[in-house]
């Protein structure tokens, strides 16, 4: 790290700025939110609990290496237990053990910062399923058609019956 310090000896603030970010966007986690967690019990070392637009990882404290990754598709419940920070996790893929609770003690602040964080990512990704599902050509078509009969008609419809719906909130 000193030796790629070293190297940017000479160039403008605004190159070491650039090459910086150019370095920065490459890294996997680049645009999550990372929260300082300590796992309970309390046995483990502290890790970064990453909240991205995919999921949400943990990673370890020093290396930033990942240990977990959950899709937020697999977060059954989240959000504060007592002085701690609750993920149930649905691992599908286990016969044995179909649900995992992990727990982190973190600041009541970030507890709620980071499940409000979440709340967020899961609305956003239901909002786009949502307007995906009534942007594609089955919804269009019907849509036109619908359109196309009231017109034949001479009338037009004051609510249209496959109007868009907004999706659920989750918060």
């Amino acid at each position: 790290m000193a030796t790629r310090w070293m190297a940017l000896r000479g160039h403008s603030g605004s190159d070491c700025v650039r090459i910086y970010l150019t370095v920065a966007r490459k890294w996997a986690f680049f645009g999550a939110t990372l929260f300082a967690a300590k796992p309970t019990p309390f046995e483990n070392p502290i890790v970064w609990l990453a909240v991205h637009e995919d999921g949400i990882s943990v990673l370890e404290h020093n290396s930033m290496r990942p240990l977990f990754t959950y899709a937020h598709r697999s977060l059954m419940t989240f959000g504060g237990l007592r002085d701690d920070f609750m993920l149930v996790v649905n691992n599908a893929p286990t016969k044995d053990k179909p649900s995992e609770k992990l727990l982190f003690a973190m600041a009541k602040h970030k507890i709620l910062e980071i499940t409000l964080l979440i709340a967020s990512y899961i609305n956003m990704y239901h909002q786009q399923k949502v307007t995906a599902h009534h942007l594609s050509a089955p919804a269009l078509l019907s849509a036109q058609a619908t359109e196309s009969k009231a017109k034949l008609m001479g009338s037009q419809p004051l609510l249209s019956s496959n109007r868009p719906t907004k999706g659920p909130t989750l918060l």
